[in-house]
């Protein structure tokens, strides 16, 4: 098992690096002002997974062959960021009435969008290289202190990340007329875009 006063430090630092906004919170945050709360849902199990990934290879000493295979990481990279600026521009172009939602996605794509977007963060990387030997000593880590880490990821992920979108979403809610909702929907495009193209900048 991991001490407990290592693993406290660890969910500390972890959810303060999940808090802290960037790409994949933004896109979080702009699928909740576009189309409400249960369209973030599978999104926000794409960064779930995508953080057991890294946690993974971190933990297991192959981090560095993640950060090796330079080619994968900027195909994820584009290919993610291409996709949140098409979304962007869906967002921005959809058509708003009393009824409708905007701009509807399958659960698949984007649970695999932000999957994507979480597997090429760089902050995401720089966590479970730089900052969780930090906290754990991964020389001796068991089995069940592999365990205590994922639990720890599947808690803090959907927590903060649903809890992002959930504000976001009462947000759209509390502003529910239509010409609100077009100006919700061309804000959601402009964020969204930004975070593809801050995505592929990086």
């Amino acid at each position: 098992m991991i001490p407990l006063h290592s693993f406290l430090l660890y969910c500390l630092l972890y959810a303060i690096a999940i808090a802290t906004p960037g790409p994949g919170i933004i896109s979080i945050v702009a699928r909740a002002l576009g189309s409400g709360f249960r369209a973030t849902v599978p999104a926000c199990l794409g960064v779930t997974a995508g953080d057991l990934i890294l946690m993974t290879l971190s933990a297991f000493g192959l981090a560095l062959v993640a950060q090796e295979a330079a080619e994968l990481m900027i195909l994820l990279k584009f290919g993610g960021g291409l996709y949140l600026i098409f979304l962007g521009y869906k967002y921005w172009t959809a058509k708003v009435d009393d009824r409708a939602e905007v701009v509807p996605e399958s659960a698949s794509r984007g649970f695999l969008t932000q999957l994507g977007i979480t597997l090429s963060n760089p902050k995401a990387i720089a966590f479970f290289v730089a900052l969780q030997p930090v906290a754990i000593d991964l020389k001796h880590l068991t089995v069940i202190g592999y365990l205590e880490l994922v639990a720890a990821t599947l808690v803090l992920i959907p927590a903060i990340t649903m809890g992002y979108a959930a504000a976001a979403a009462r947000m759209k809610n509390l502003m529910a007329s239509v010409k609100a909702r077009r100006r919700i929907n061309k804000g959601s495009g402009l964020v969204m875009t930004g975070a593809g193209i801050a995505i592929m900048v990086k």
